[in-house]
């Protein structure tokens, strides 16, 4: 999702927004004021209400139309929004301010004429409130703008939710972020409920924030190991003026803490896949690895008082041990040498060594290339679409011109010349695996977190079947599938969104 040339996603920098909301106080001076300090205290955008009180309800005098508990107890509805509505008049001069400040300024619409007053001034998104997720006319007209959506999700039910974002996608909305969202005026930390950022990133395959009514930044910080992409945050310049939503509201100095905070757990999260620390580096030395404690020949066999597991971490992974010993050296070797898998006849035990981590090498494809995936093609145990196996030159040539967007040889990470497999991706977003599973003890999840990144720089190209990257299975493979299966994935063209 990108919103005024800046790009939110789970890798980027968590956007973080000030709602100014009724924080203005009636005054334009305050709300150009609110601009210029959220931009200070870091926000990436800030966002206004675009709605009169009769665009929200009625003036009845029927107790429904009083609020009876929380922050407003006893308002009348139509008084409480005269009082906290952003009047339309102000609006230009708000969106000029906010660029003048650089920082994007958009707005929650209630109904079509704020919409238009919107789309006349170009707002770059759109966000819609909790109480209007049920206001499936509104959606389906903001939809059709087609620019990025923002949906909160309090108070809604998973019914509420899923019908939202059909009703969004087929309306024209591509970009769409889900708030998690406690709409309670301020809400308690003890009900701030973050695990349903990560339930609804699961169930919907969309981008997930916090819509933040808690007081502090703990929920914030928090919500961001979580997987929070987006925080938005109401804002105030200063609580003792009072307002409508000032008891909730952060201050430029909370604000900044916010920002500093989930910058802070960004950074502490790391990337999202398994990875170690560089300061670790010189620990590396540290670790255990196969070392000669001998002096020996070329031709010579290597029993177990030759060799020992030491430090430092140089030689060969101590995995090797059981199948060097017996093994006919290669080269000569000496005492305090580290071996290396040179010193061997690979092909007397790696063939039954388990593989725990990989590379992907982008084929070329070169005639060495071409014949490591015809290699694999011939040992492969289930074929998807030969009737008969093709020859050399046949599927050499098949590979040179078919229109794969890439294709990879999957390798052992401490020895790349050692291939344990291949994937292509297709222009109909197939996968095509074929891969050893005999050979291996990594996840699929591991291996599907590796993959996407290598995928995510491609062009994006929907999928006629599933709008994203799908895995081609022959349906008789049924190992294939049991381990695509067991992190979450469908059988058969499994999708790479999960369950």
């Amino acid at each position: 999702m990108i919103i005024n040339g800046v790009e939110i996603s789970i890798d980027n920098p968590v956007y973080l927004i000030a709602e100014m909301s009724a924080n203005h106080n009636g005054s334009i001076e305050n709300a150009f004021k609110t601009i210029e300090k959220a931009k200070e205290s870091g926000a990436d955008a800030i966002k206004i209400q675009t709605y009169t009180p009769d665009t929200l309800t009625i003036k009845s005098n029927r107790p429904e139309f009083y609020l009876s508990g929380g922050l407003w107890h006893g308002r009348h509805l139509y008084d409480l929004y005269q009082e906290a509505h952003t009047p339309y008049d102000w609006h230009h001069r708000l969106f000029e301010y906010a660029k003048k400040c650089d920082i994007t300024l958009f707005s929650t619409p209630f109904d079509d004429t704020a919409v238009d007053l919107l789309e006349s001034l170009n707002t770059p998104a759109y966000k819609i409130a909790s109480f209007e997720i049920i206001d499936i006319p509104l959606i389906k007209r903001v939809a059709k703008t087609k620019k990025p959506l923002l949906i909160s999700t309090g108070t809604a039910s998973l019914n509420e939710i899923t019908e939202s974002i059909k009703t969004a996608r087929e309306n024209g909305a591509d970009d769409i972020l889900l708030f998690h969202c406690i709409s309670s005026y301020p809400a308690p930390v003890q009900e701030a409920q973050l695990n349903n950022i990560r339930f609804l990133s699961k169930k919907y395959g969309v981008l997930v924030g916090l819509s933040d009514h808690t007081i502090g930044s703990d929920a914030g910080f928090l919500s961001v190991a979580m997987g929070a992409s987006a925080i938005e945050k109401h804002f105030i310049i200063n609580r003792s003026v009072g307002g409508p939503d000032s008891d909730f509201s952060a201050i430029p100095d909370e604000l900044k803490e916010l920002r500093n905070k989930i910058d802070l757990a960004q950074k502490m999260l790391g990337t999202n896949s398994f990875s170690r620390s560089k300061s670790e580096t010189q620990s590396s030395g540290l670790r255990r690895s196969i070392y000669s404690v001998c002096n020996k020949k070329k031709g010579e066999f290597i029993s177990d008082n030759d060799i020992k597991i030491i430090r430092p971490g140089l030689g060969l992974h101590p995995r090797y041990f059981e199948y060097i010993v017996g093994s006919k050296l290669q080269n000569d070797i000496s005492f305090g040498q580290p071996l290396n898998l040179s010193h061997f006849n690979q092909k007397d035990f790696l063939i039954t060594l388990p593989i725990d981590n990989f590379v992907l090498q982008e084929v070329k494809p070169t005639a060495k290339h071409l014949n490591i995936l015809y290699e694999l093609l011939l040992n492969r145990k289930f074929n998807i679409s030969h009737k008969k196996l093709p020859s050399l030159a046949e599927h050499s040539d098949f590979v040179r011109n078919h229109p794969y967007r890439a294709w990879w040889l999957i390798n052992d990470h401490d020895d790349t010349s050692i291939c344990i497999g291949s994937i292509y991706v297709s222009y109909d977003n197939s996968l095509g695996l074929n891969i050893d599973l005999d050979r291996i003890n990594f996840s699929a999840s591991f291996f599907i977190n590796k993959l996407k990144k290598k995928i995510k720089p491609l062009e994006p190209i929907l999928s006629k079947t599933f709008g994203d990257f799908f895995f081609n299975v022959a349906p008789q493979n049924d190992d294939l599938i049991a381990w695509l299966s067991e992190s979450g994935y469908y059988k058969s063209q499994i999708s790479l969104s999960p369950e």
